[in-house]
C-alpha cells in the first residue's frame, strides 16, 4: 500500500534505480562491441581473464618458437648447400685420383697434385663458411656441435620437449675432419738414407744395386755403375740415363743440400757397393753401414736381426696378418729351414717370403738391410702384422732372434704416383661416406625443425581459439542486447517522467 507523499517520490526514485542499471549494462554492451572484446576490465571476469592471459602468453612464446624454428631451418639450408658443393668438390678429388692410378696416364702427376691441393683448399674454405670447418668453440667450429632450437609449447619452458635438438657435434667437413691431409697423387719421391753431399764429384767407382717390383710381382735386381771421379752431374746423368731405371720409374736429382735424391712412385731399394772411407767420398754416409739398403715408396715395415752365433739349425715360422694385405681374421705362415750363418739366415728368410705367391700378391716384400747380413726388413705399402715362432726355445738354435717395431720407412713416400692415387681413391670414398653422415644429420634436422613450425602453428591457432571463447565478445548476443536495453533505456525515461509528475497529482487535494 502507497501513501501519497510530497517528501518522498518512491516511483521516481524507482525508475531511477531501473534507468542507472539500463545505462550500465547498455554502456558495458557498446563498450564490448567498439572493442570486440568480452572481457574489458578485470571485474568484467577476473577468473576468465587469467586463463585468458595464460593462452595469450603460450601463443607469445610459440609464436617467437616459429620465428626460431624458421631461423634455424635457414641456417641448416645454408650448411646444406656447403655440404653439397663439398660433395661436388670431393667428386672432382675422386676424378683426379683415378686418373693419377691408372697405369696408362703419361701427363705429369704433379699437376694432378697441384688441382688436388686446390680442392681440398677450397674444401677447407667452403666448410669454415658453413660453420663446420673446426673444432666446437672456434669461429670456423661455430656449428660443429648440439645445437638446441626453442619452440615452446610444453607445459615447462626448461623441458627437453620445448626445443628441437640437431646435433652436428664431431660433424668436422673440411680436410682434416675428413682424413683427406697428406694425400699425394704426384710422383712420389724417397731420400737415399745416409747420402752425402756430392757436389764435388765420386772418389771411387761405385755400383748401385736396385731391387723394384716387377710386373710379375717378384723383385727385380739390376745395377748402375758410377765412375770413379764422376762429377755429381755425371752421377745423375748415369742414373736417369740407365735403361732399367728408367723402366723402373726411378729418377735422380740434388736435394738442397747437395745429396743425391732417388724418386719413384713404385718400390724400390738401393744400396752402394762401398763404404766411404777416411779419404773417399762416395754416395752412401761414412762408416761401415753406408751400403745398407734405402728403402722408398714402403708405408710400413718390419725389421728382424739375425743371431751372430753359428750352427742355428731351428726351423722357423714367419706369420703374416692383417686386414690390409688380404688375410683377415687368419694368417700367412712362411716356412724356411735356418742354415749355419746369421747372413744365411737372413737370405733365408728373405727368399721365402719373396718367393711366396700369396704374399707377393698381397705386396709384401723382403729385403736384407745390412751389408753384413744381420737384418732383414719386411715391407709393404699396407699396414701388417709379423710374429715368429720356432722348433725351438733357445736363441742360439734360431737365425732369427729378435723382432722389431713396425715403423713407417725413413726417408720414404708413403704415396705417390699409382699407389697414391689408389690409396687417395679409397680416402675419398671414405671421405664421401663421412660426408653423407653429416647431410644425414642436417636433413633429419630440416625435418624435425619443419615439423615443429606444423606443429606449433596448430598450437597458436589452437590457443588463440581458446583465448577468443573467453575473450572476445559474441558480437550478435551484444547486438540484441544493444536493441533491447535502448527500448529499455527509452522506456525508463519516459517511466521517469511519468514518476516526477505524479506528485503533481497531491495538489489536486488542497484545492
Amino acid at each position: 500500500m502507497s501513501n501519497f507523499s510530497l517528501i518522498n517520490n518512491l516511483s521516481s526514485q524507482s525508475a531511477q534505480s531501473r534507468l542507472n542499471s539500463t545505462s550500465a549494462q547498455l554502456n558495458q554492451t557498446l563498450q564490448r562491441l567498439s572493442s570486440g572484446l568480452r572481457i574489458n576490465r578485470s571485474g568484467d571476469d577476473a577468473a576468465g581473464l587469467a586463463i585468458a592471459n595464460s593462452f595469450r602468453s603460450d601463443i607469445s612464446v610459440l609464436s617467437q618458437g616459429v620465428r626460431n624454428a624458421n631461423d634455424g631451418l635457414s641456417t641448416l639450408q645454408i650448411i646444406d648447400g656447403g655440404l653439397n658443393t663439398i660433395s661436388g668438390l670431393l667428386d672432382r678429388a675422386a676424378s683426379l685420383a683415378s686418373q693419377s692410378a691408372s697405369g696408362t696416364f703419361t701427363g705429369d702427376r704433379n699437376t694432378l697434385q697441384s688441382e688436388l691441393s686446390s680442392v681440398l683448399s677450397e674444401i677447407d674454405r667452403q666448410a669454415q663458411n658453413v660453420g663446420l670447418g673446426g673444432t666446437a668453440g672456434t669461429a670456423e667450429g661455430r656449428f660443429n656441435k648440439s645445437i638446441d632450437v626453442f619452440i615452446g609449447g610444453g607445459a615447462n619452458a626448461s623441458a627437453a620437449g620445448n626445443s628441437v635438438s640437431v646435433d652436428l657435434s664431431n660433424s668436422r667437413v673440411d680436410k682434416t675432419g675428413l682424413s683427406l691431409n697428406n694425400l699425394n697423387i704426384g710422383q712420389g719421391t724417397g731420400n737415399v738414407t745416409g747420402a752425402q753431399d756430392i757436389s764435388g764429384g765420386i772418389t771411387n767407382a761405385e755400383t748401385l744395386s736396385f731391387q723394384r717390383v716387377g710386373s710379375s710381382g717378384q723383385l727385380e735386381s739390376f745395377t748402375v755403375a758410377l765412375s770413379a771421379g764422376a762429377t755429381s752431374s755425371g752421377v745423375i746423368d748415369a742414373i736417369n740415363n740407365d735403361a732399367n731405371a728408367q723402366a723402373a720409374g726411378i729418377t735422380a736429382s740434388l736435394d738442397s743440400s747437395n745429396q743425391l735424391q732417388l724418386s719413384s712412385a713404385q718400390f724400390f731399394t738401393v744400396s752402394s757397393s762401398v763404404a766411404d772411407g777416411a779419404n773417399q767420398t762416395g754416395i752412401g754416409g761414412s762408416g761401415a753401414a753406408a751400403n745398407d739398403v734405402s728403402i722408398s715408396g714402403a708405408a710400413n715395415k718390419q725389421t728382424v736381426t739375425t743371431s751372430a752365433g753359428a750352427g742355428a739349425a731351428a726351423t722357423q715360422t714367419l706369420s703374416f696378418t692383417g686386414d690390409e694385405i688380404g688375410y683377415t681374421g687368419s694368417s700367412k705362415n712362411v716356412t724356411f729351414a735356418a742354415v749355419a750363418t746369421a747372413a744365411g739366415g737372413a737370405a733365408a728368410a728373405a727368399g721365402a717370403v719373396n718367393n711366396d705367391v700369396d704374399l707377393r700378391s698381397a705386396g709384401v716384400f723382403a729385403v736384407v738391410n745390412k751389408a753384413d747380413g744381420s737384418e732383414v726388413s719386411f715391407v709393404s705399402l699396407k699396414s701388417f702384422n709379423l710374429g715368429i715362432s720356432s722348433s725351438s726355445v733357445a736363441n742360439a738354435d734360431n737365425n732369427i732372434d729378435a723382432l722389431q717395431t713396425q715403423t713407417a720407412v725413413a726417408g720414404a713416400t708413403l704415396t705417390g704416383g699409382e699407389q697414391g692415387g689408389k690409396d687417395a681413391i679409397a680416402a675419398i670414398q671414405a671421405a664421401v661416406s663421412a660426408l653423407g653422415v653429416v647431410q644425414g644429420k642436417v636433413g633429419a634436422g630440416q625435418n624435425n625443425l619443419t615439423q615443429a613450425i606444423d606443429l606449433a602453428s596448430a598450437q597458436i591457432t589452437n590457443f588463440q581459439a581458446a583465448e577468443s571463447a573467453i575473450r572476445d565478445a559474441d558480437i550478435a548476443q551484444e547486438a540484441s542486447n544493444l536493441a533491447r536495453l535502448t527500448t529499455l533505456q527509452q522506456a525508463g525515461v519516459s517511466a521517469l517522467a511519468q514518476a516526477n509528475q505524479s506528485s503533481q497529482a497531491v495538489l489536486a487535494l488542497l484545492r
